[in-house]
């Protein structure tokens, strides 16, 4: 849940029609009231959808959550992430993740499985993991995980969200978030409150980067005023059959000169941070009141990268599963079968992310990076219990050197903006007289004129640094291509290496 909120500038309204009973009840009063991040999904809504049943995403289900590479629960009904993040920084503050089970959830699981331990707050079962996770058994189909895993925190989040209080501790933003998929029926919600968030500065210097203004009739000082009025951004899914999305930023004045650079502006950001959705480019987009308003249906690639997006604690899910059934087997074909799932998991993750560039039109090194580090996390957060020590390791070292290509990606930005910021080459100009000639002898003289012609030295100075930046660019480009490229040739060499290990040490394939 890190990273959708801020690079996903969104928000949803009238995606339905008709009002559907109350969704999520019982979950809204366990969100704390500083929270500023809110997704919200229905998993029965999605899977249950016309599009759904048509692409047989139920069947696909379990398939894709074992893999790592779906993070809706198979057993979920409605889920909760609510979360603090600090806007500046892009760092959460702390995470709060809620599911409902169609049955009765197993803690005692969770706890076995990923070597965390037992404990009891505010008289509810938790199970403390090492990933710095408490994960609390709410009610018998009520999980909770809250991370960082500090018991004083979650004993004091238990107790403070134990009291339905007559006043909502949501902020108006969030709450009118809450209303589109509770009430509305909206069955994908994301939303972040950005009242008083971002100074001028912050949007001054953001501003000053992106190209999408650079020929608008507005100015930055212009755009920095309205911009520094946004409330909220959110977005929202419905699916029947097809799949239908809308943005919306709200601002607590009318954004109207955002009707010429809005959309532009914010494809150019959700780009820069690895967040864009090809299908945004056809979206219509309008002002009506205070709100920047995007509409548009969703291709396949497109809700697939948006539900990639939605990372749930897969320890949660895991409260599902037999508590006996891997004590059930004798030790060695525990370990076999859990390593074996270990390396199915890693393989199938790498084989997705290789494929990413073509399926998801990955246009830049930014997109690129966000989708390094998003699948270093997945396999940092595979389960480990009774896996083959060398390939927890090997498992280990993957994440590392994906987050090595991350680096990579993320440094030609860098690296790029440094040296066109400190590239300002001067020219002189040149002039040169072409044809005529003249003759003076008697008279005034005569003959045609010649033409000269030339350009002045800010003219040729701002050609010369034009050019000279998009060498640079390019070098960088080249430059981070190559090391990226290096990167995953060692990863291939290292899985052809732990297979050849596992497949001797095991007597079975891997």
């Amino acid at each position: 849940m890190k990273r959708p909120f801020q690079f996903f500038l969104l928000l949803v309204s009238c995606l339905a029609t008709t009002t559907a009973s109350a969704q999520f009840q019982g979950m809204r009063n366990r969100i704390p009231g500083d929270a500023n991040t809110l997704v919200l999904i229905n998993a029965e809504k999605v899977f249950g959808s016309a599009i759904a049943e048509r692409q047989r995403w139920q069947e696909r289900r379990q398939a894709a959550y074992e893999a790592g590479i779906m993070a809706l629960p198979p057993d979920a009904t409605e889920v909760i992430l609510a979360g603090r993040t600090d806007i500046e920084f892009g760092e959460p503050i702390w995470e709060l993740a809620l599911i409902h089970f169609a049955k009765q959830a197993n803690l005692a699981s969770v706890a076995t499985r990923f070597g965390g331990t037992m404990d009891e707050i505010r008289g509810r079962s938790a199970a403390r993991l090492p990933n710095d996770q408490y994960i609390v058994q709410i009610t018998p189909t009520l999980l909770g995980s809250h991370r960082p895993a500090n018991r004083q925190d979650v004993s004091r989040w238990l107790a403070s969200t134990d009291v339905i209080s007559a006043e909502d501790g949501l902020s108006p933003y969030l709450f009118q978030a809450f209303n589109y998929a509770a009430k509305v029926g909206s069955p994908i919600i994301l939303a972040m409150d950005l009242h008083d968030a971002i100074s001028p500065a912050m949007i001054q210097r953001g501003l000053g980067q992106f190209e999408s203004i650079s020929g608008a009739s507005v100015s930055v000082g212009q755009l920095t005023e309205v911009l520094e009025q946004v409330q909220g951004i959110t977005l929202g899914v419905t699916l029947k059959d097809q799949a239908v999305g809308a943005i919306r930023v709200d601002f607590d004045q009318s954004p109207q000169m955002l009707a010429e650079v809005g959309k532009p502006l914010l494809i150019e950001i959700l780009e820069h941070n690895g967040a864009m959705i090809e299908d945004i480019r056809d979206w219509r987009s309008e002002v009506t009141g205070n709100t920047l308003m995007l509409r548009g249906t969703l291709s396949e690639t497109g809700l697939r990268k948006i539900m990639s997006l939605l990372e749930l604690p897969r320890e949660l899910a895991d409260a599902m599963r037999s508590e006996a059934a891997s004590g059930s087997d004798p030790e060695q074909t525990a370990k076999l079968m859990a390593s074996q799932q270990y390396w199915i998991s890693i393989n199938t993750l790498l084989d997705d992310l290789s494929k990413k560039p073509k399926r998801d039109h990955v246009q830049s090194f930014g997109q690129a990076a966000m989708w390094c580090d998003r699948y270093a996390r997945r396999i940092d957060n595979l389960p480990l219990l009774n896996v083959d020590e060398e390939l927890v390791d090997y498992g280990a070292s993957v994440a590392s050197a994906l987050r090595d290509a991350e680096l990579a990606m993320k440094g030609v930005g860098m690296r790029t903006g440094v040296r066109t910021a400190n590239n300002n080459p001067a020219s002189g100009g040149y002039y040169a007289t072409m044809g005529g000639y003249r003759s003076n002898y008697v008279g005034p003289g005569y003959g045609p004129t010649g033409v000269t012609v030339g350009i002045g030295p800010g003219r040729a100075s701002v050609r010369e640094k034009s050019r000279t930046d998009a060498v640079i660019r390019q070098q960088e480009r080249t430059a981070g291509a190559a090391s990226v490229q290096q990167i995953f040739q060692q990863i291939e060499q290292s899985r052809a290496e732990i297979r050849r290990k596992m497949v001797k040490k095991y007597g079975a394939e891997f």
